[in-house]
């Protein structure tokens, strides 16, 4: 070894270990290349469970979700639950766990085989992991006990989670856990949203505490990336994608086909109860010019190409 590698490996590691940090950053793991890789090992073992809850995803804050959560709680028979411990990012937390898998890891040998555990006392043990289903299982275990469970206590046939922080690949995490679940996608002019949450202080976050959202920009770049991602993968996911604009119109085809896509029925008139509004009155948050200008760059192309204009 000369020198020169001798400091680089005292200071960054071994030519091995940076290669294959190299590769693997290179190969841009993710929940997506995770959850393929989980399906190879597992399959789909929740597919004939009938579990059917209900997704409801929003592109960001003031979109219209808490309209479309009591809409479709208008049913009796479901419960919503509304952005549930939305700071501590447990469903962001659980689908961040899918990412380390990929061909080759877990390697095969360091799966339990049903020995007996005095057996493999004599046994090389330093790696043993349960089956794959297992950690499949145990996620689905906590939704039930901490979603499905107390929405059957309080009366409800199903349940459902209203979120809007969650992205794309959050809600194929969702749909491998539960197939049959129905996912709702909602989106409103960036503009219109940008300004009512400004009426809030503008001190939300994305990921507490490291991921704040106080800026247009910012906010811009949260509204893109969702929208983006529930558009994009809208058919795969089995979803309807709605518009808040049309929402807010009462549209009855729209309500008709939300009700026939969820598979529920609901009352329209919850669409004319304001409940909590920061815009009783058409009272709105002033937006300078350079907020404007900054909100604009951070969505665009993407809000233009679908109608919203500055």
């Amino acid at each position: 070894m000369n020198l020169l590698e001798y400091l680089r490996s005292a200071f960054l590691g071994t030519a091995r270990a940076r290669q294959e940090h190299q590769q693997a950053v290179l190969s841009r793991p993710s929940i997506g290349s995770g959850l393929s890789e989980l399906r190879t090992l597992v399959g789909d073992p929740a597919t004939d469970h009938g579990d059917t809850p209900i997704f409801l995803l929003s592109a960001g804050w003031r979109s219209g979700s808490t309209l479309l959560q009591r809409l479709i709680m208008s049913d009796p028979r479901v419960l919503l639950w509304g952005e549930p411990y939305d700071e501590c990012g447990i469903i962001q937390a659980l689908a961040q766990t899918v990412v380390a898998f990929r061909s080759g890891w877990p390697p095969d040998d360091y799966y339990y085989r049903a020995a007996k555990p005095e057996v493999l006392a004599g046994d090389w043990i330093a790696n043993l992991f349960p089956a794959p289903a297992a950690l499949y299982h145990g996620h689905r275990a906590l939704f039930e006990a901490t979603f499905a469970e107390p929405a059957r206590l309080a009366g409800a046939s199903r349940w459902g989670i209203k979120e809007v922080r969650l992205n794309v690949d959050h809600a194929h995490y969702l749909h491998w856990l539960y197939p049959n679940g129905r996912f709702l996608f909602l989106h409103r002019h960036p503009l219109d949203a940008y300004r009512s949450y400004c009426r809030y202080g503008r001190n939300w976050y994305q990921t507490w505490p490291g991921e704040p959202v106080f800026t247009p920009a910012s906010f811009g770049r949260h509204w893109r990336v969702l929208t983006e991602g529930f558009l994009r993968d809208a058919a795969q996911l089995n979803s309807l994608v709605v518009r808040y604009e049309d929402l807010a119109k009462a549209n009855g085809d729209l309500l008709a086909r939300i009700e026939q896509h969820l598979d529920i029925r609901i009352d329209p008139s919850v669409l004319a109860e304001k409940v909590g509004s920061s815009e009783r009155g058409g009272e709105q948050a002033w937006v300078s010019r350079l907020e404007k200008s900054l909100l604009r760059r951070a969505v665009s192309p993407l809000a233009g190409n679908l109608g919203y204009t500055f």
